[in-house]
């Protein structure tokens, strides 16, 4: 698991463990910070047979006490559970050994269900199945779990049949989702999970984590462009055919004193202008928050827009990122100069 989710992921476990886990939990952030990674291993936990016998002795455990005539008993005379001390250090992480365990890493678990899709939406007929079988009784005895990455993709259908498990789940069941568009999700299913927003790794996480690769290290300013994902600069620093962040560097700098054009480097970055408007809107927040520049703040929106843009089929893309290069050179040679 991705270090910077560590925290998270005993904290999750530890509400396991009090029995107070939310039955619905809604992961939510940017691309490529490790939700689903989180999900698996999550789900991994909740199926495997060493973590639930521990959860189910902790909480027996917690529910005896000692009444005042010095039985056992689960609740004292005032029939109100009395306080004991009890151990909290039984170590939830998922053993690897047990049928379990050994199912998942198999693909194979009759109680893990993960919904993927090939086409653009997750249909009703994906979320039904799932829901069918998770209605049933555990073919294991013990926990069930549902992972479906990315629900904004669901259609509002699939997402109404989630709805009405998500209002009455059935026992010992367990919905794990994410999201990168929090806006695109309905309201009614938004009401009805915990949302829980993934953490963000540090600098130092995340070189600590691209350390154990045959890369270069990003600089803090690299970093933060890939949305301050390890993950994000890793995958694009190996891709042969992407252009990386040192050579938009190098391009914006150029535009900057003049030595470039707008209209060059739109064509050179014209297969990568998605990347190029994103880094370009980083670029002006990143200018805004030091500034608080309103001409910084109006070409962030700018690029932000064009970003969207560019899902449209038929769009000539060098011609909606030249005026974003061109505004470079514009901000460096006017009166905001001095400010940006």
């Amino acid at each position: 698991m991705y270090p910077w989710l560590q925290s998270a992921f005993e904290t999750l476990l530890k509400r396991y463990q009090d029995d107070k886990l939310h039955h619905g939990l809604l992961f939510m952030g940017p691309v490529d910070l490790g939700k689903t990674n989180l999900c698996q291993e999550l789900a991994k936990a909740l199926l495997c047979k060493t973590v639930t016998n521990s959860q189910i002795k902790t909480n027996v455990d917690a529910s005896v006490n000692v009444g005042v005539d010095g039985n056992i008993g689960l609740f004292g005379d005032d029939h109100q559970p009395n306080e004991i001390s009890y151990s909290n250090n039984i170590d939830l992480n998922a053993c690897g050994t047990c049928k379990s365990c050994l199912l998942i890493d198999a693909g194979s678990h009759p109680d893990l269900h993960i919904i993927t899709t090939e086409k653009s939406q997750i249909g009703v007929d994906a979320i039904r199945q799932a829901i069918s079988k998770v209605s049933q009784t555990a073919q294991l005895s013990g926990n069930k779990v549902v992972i479906i990455p990315q629900i904004e993709s669901m259609s509002e259908s699939a997402s109404n049949a989630l709805l009405k498990t998500l209002e009455e789940p059935t026992s010992n069941t367990y919905l794990l989702m994410t999201t990168n568009e929090l806006q695109r999700l309905l309201p009614t299913i938004l009401s009805r999970c915990e949302k829980i927003t993934v953490p963000t790794p540090t600098y130092e996480q995340s070189c600590q984590w691209l350390s154990a690769f045959d890369i270069q290290l990003p600089t803090k300013e690299a970093l933060i462009a890939h949305g301050s994902s390890p993950v994000t600069f890793k995958r694009e620093l190996e891709d042969p055919d992407s252009l990386g962040f040192d050579d938009f560097k190098a391009t914006k700098e150029g535009i900057v004193n003049g030595s470039d054009s707008a209209n060059r480097a739109a064509q050179k970055w014209q297969s990568d202008a998605t990347k190029v408007a994103k880094w370009l809107a980083q670029h002006w927040l990143e200018k805004y928050k030091s500034t608080e520049s309103e001409v910084a703040y109006e070409n962030y929106q700018a690029c932000i827009l064009a970003a969207k843009r560019m899902h449209h089929p038929g769009l000539n893309k060098s011609l909606i990122i030249a005026p974003l290069f061109a505004q470079l050179r514009a901000v460096s040679s006017n009166q905001f100069s001095s400010k940006i």
